[in-house]
């Protein structure tokens, strides 16, 4: 670990108490005011195992027990985030049937496997970086890089990759740790409240200084560095409405290019 010592969060708390029980929340506070609602089919723990997980080890927002499904007529108006903790490509059947009725909808993995029936936005990192080539049914939503102030190496290679040779929107999310002995730069975070949890958080400077560093690239940060609520970001409605475009202008595409295969054949 390099840099000037992890002091304790507040009251003693440095990240090793558990973290508060919000099983009882039923909506997510990280979407008020937006056009996003929650859809994870799955129950239990992610067995993926991204470290600093914020959705296993018991500080998601609701328990893990139980499906969240919102009912069809909850959801109409509404951009379906399908498994924002969970991942799209397990259980695949349950997560596909589940998710049919639902208009609007996007799928979020960290598993590059993208033949899901909607955008997909795909975690490159999760536990290891894959650069997986995009598919040409253009439904990869956007590419999101989990990033701190010690990983940009790895950063500049999804950069590279997704956003400046193949053009696939990028978006870093700066990682909050629930426990210090991750944090590797100390001295750009600080224990603080996010949404409803305390975790070591990037300081607003660290994370302008980071997003300096891709200016001009197109990439962009999940949250901005005085907040960390949707209604602040908006990636994810405006990425989902402008990957509908590209969809079906990539299957209006494939549909001449069968066209004009088939004239070939009969000429």
């Amino acid at each position: 670990m390099t840099g000037a010592a992890i002091t304790p969060g507040p009251a003693g708390v440095c990240g090793s108490s558990p973290p508060p029980d919000w099983s009882n929340t039923m909506k997510n506070p990280k979407l008020e005011g937006t056009c996003l609602i929650d859809c994870i089919p799955q129950t239990g723990e992610c067995p993926v195992g991204c470290a600093e997980c914020f959705y296993n080890g018991r500080r998601f927002y609701r328990t893990l027990e139980e499906p969240l499904l919102p009912a069809l007529q909850e959801a109409m108006d509404k951009i379906v985030r399908v498994n924002s903790g969970h991942d799209s490509n397990l259980q695949r059947d349950k997560v596909l049937e589940a998710t049919l009725r639902y208009p609007n909808k996007f799928y979020n993995t960290s598993i590059a496997r993208f033949d899901l029936p909607g955008p997909v936005v795909y975690t490159c990192n999760g536990r290891r970086l894959i650069l997986a080539e995009p598919p040409a049914a253009g439904n990869l939503m956007f590419v999101r890089v989990r990033t701190s102030t010690w990983n940009l190496d790895e950063v500049d290679r999804a950069v590279e990759f997704y956003q400046r040779q193949r053009g696939i929107p990028v978006v870093l999310t700066f990682m909050r740790y629930y426990s210090r002995e991750a944090v590797q730069r100390p001295e750009d975070y600080e224990w603080r409240k996010s949404v409803l949890n305390d975790y070591w958080c990037i300081r607003p400077e660290a994370m302008a200084r980071v997003m300096a560093r891709y200016k001009g690239t197109g990439a962009r940060s999940c949250g901005t560095p005085s907040s960390s609520l949707c209604i602040d970001c908006r990636n994810c409605e405006f990425l989902y409405w402008d990957c509908l475009g590209k969809m079906k202008k990539a299957s209006k595409e494939a549909y001449w290019n069968r066209q004009l295969n088939l004239h070939s054949k009969t000429r």
